[in-house]
C-alpha cells in the first residue's frame, strides 16, 4: 500500500515568518506572488514557503534551491518525490508521497455560492442531484468539487477536464484514481487522490514553520 503525507497549514502567519519563506522562493515564485494583494501575497509566501521546507529532506537540498519543473497546467514536479500544493480562504496543503502522481485539494464553502446551478451544470446527474437533495449543500458540493481537482491534480490536467468525473460512489474513480478525503477544519473540504487505483495510507498532519 502506498503512503502519502499531506501537510495542512492556516494564514496567517506572524510577518517574521512570513519574510523567512520569502527568502525561500524563486524568481517565477516572488513574480507571481508581487502580482497578489496583500492578503494573497501572504497565504501564497506561507504555502510555497512551506512546500519548499517540506520536500527538501526528500530531494537533499536547501529549501532555497529545491528547483521546480512545472507541467503544461502548472503542476509543480521535482525528482525525488511527488508533490502537489493547495490553497483556498486561508487554508492550505501540501501532499507528499514517494509513490505515485498525487493531487491535493482544499476548498472553502463559499457562503451565497448558488450551488444548484453550479451542480447542475457541472456534475454528473446523479451528483447533481446528491447536492439538490443534501440538507448541507455547501459542504456536499466542496467536497464533490474538492475529489474532482484532486484527482485533476494528479495527473496535471486542466479542471474543466474533471468535473464529470464520478467521484460520489467510492474511492476508486473510473479505475484511473484513488481518492481519499482529507479532515479539514469546519467550513472547508479536503481531499487528496492518486493517479492509479491502488489503495492508499494517508496521514495528516499539521505544519508550522518549526517542523
Amino acid at each position: 500500500m502506498d503512503d502519502v503525507s499531506v501537510w495542512l497549514l492556516r494564514s496567517p502567519v506572524p510577518e517574521a515568518a512570513v519574510t523567512v519563506l520569502a527568502r525561500l522562493l524563486d524568481g517565477r515564485e516572488r513574480a507571481r506572488a508581487a502580482a497578489l494583494d496583500p492578503a494573497g501575497r501572504r497565504r501564497f509566501v506561507t504555502a510555497h514557503g512551506a512546500a519548499r521546507l517540506l520536500v527538501s529532506p526528500w530531494v537533499g537540498v536547501a529549501p532555497e534551491l529545491v528547483r521546480w519543473s512545472y507541467g503544461p497546467h502548472g503542476k509543480p514536479e521535482v525528482d525525488g518525490v511527488r508533490v502537489s500544493l493547495s490553497h483556498s480562504g486561508d487554508l492550505a496543503a501540501v501532499a507528499l508521497t514517494p509513490a505515485r502522481a498525487v493531487g491535493v485539494d482544499v476548498q472553502r464553502h463559499t457562503p451565497g455560492l448558488d450551488t444548484l446551478a453550479m451542480s447542475a451544470r457541472y456534475f454528473p446527474e446523479g451528483e447533481a442531484d446528491l447536492v439538490a437533495a443534501s440538507a448541507e449543500r455547501a459542504a456536499d458540493f466542496a467536497r464533490l468539487w474538492a475529489r474532482k481537482e484532486a484527482c485533476v491534480k494528479a495527473t496535471g490536467g486542466r479542471l474543466a477536464q474533471g468535473l464529470s468525473l464520478p467521484v460520489a460512489a467510492g474511492p476508486v474513480v473510473g479505475g484511473v484514481y484513488h481518492v481519499v478525503d482529507v479532515p479539514v477544519p469546519a467550513g472547508f473540504a479536503g481531499a487528496v487522490a492518486l493517479h492509479g487505483p491502488e489503495p492508499v495510507r494517508v496521514s495528516t498532519a499539521w505544519w508550522s514553520l518549526t517542523e
